[in-house]
């Protein structure tokens, strides 16, 4: 595991892009970035990263197709998928709402190996990037 681990970050914001970007080369990954979904589906067949971070609504393609489709190809299907999104926000004081909790159940049921909400920390990010990371590494190695 001593090669960088390239990350791909899907997401029409070009401001988180480019601020996901700087912390996550800070951290040592190799990162590749795309700002729609069909750019998103290519970078991720053409440069086959260790893991991918999806927004869920952008133009065009959302998240969910996206995810949906890199599970459907074999070229791509054994890539994590983590969501990073404002949808399914979960109020602390009142719980989810439904409407919050069926955008999680979306998001895994098409394959997402994890749902995070915006905005996020940069360390928990990266505590989960690597946690997803390291059980991806245990479970394909059996």
């Amino acid at each position: 595991m001593n090669e960088k681990r390239k990350i791909l970050i899907v997401d029409d914001n070009r401001a988180l892009v480019v601020a996901a970007e700087r912390v996550l080369e800070k951290e040592g990954f190799d990162v590749l970035t795309a700002l729609n979904g069909p750019e998103g589906l290519e970078k991720a067949r053409a440069d086959k990263p260790d893991l991918i971070i999806l927004d869920i609504l952008m133009p065009g393609m959302n998240g969910y197709e996206v995810c949906r489709r890199l599970q459907a190809n074999p070229d791509t299907c054994g890539i994590p998928v983590i969501f990073l999104t404002v949808k399914g926000v979960v109020d602390e004081k009142r719980g989810a709402s439904y409407e919050g909790l069926r955008e999680i159940n979306e998001a895994f049921d098409c394959g997402a190996s994890d749902f995070l909400n915006k905005p996020i920390k940069a360390r928990e990010l990266i505590d989960v990037i690597n946690k997803t990371l390291s059980l991806h590494h245990l479970l394909s190695s059996k």
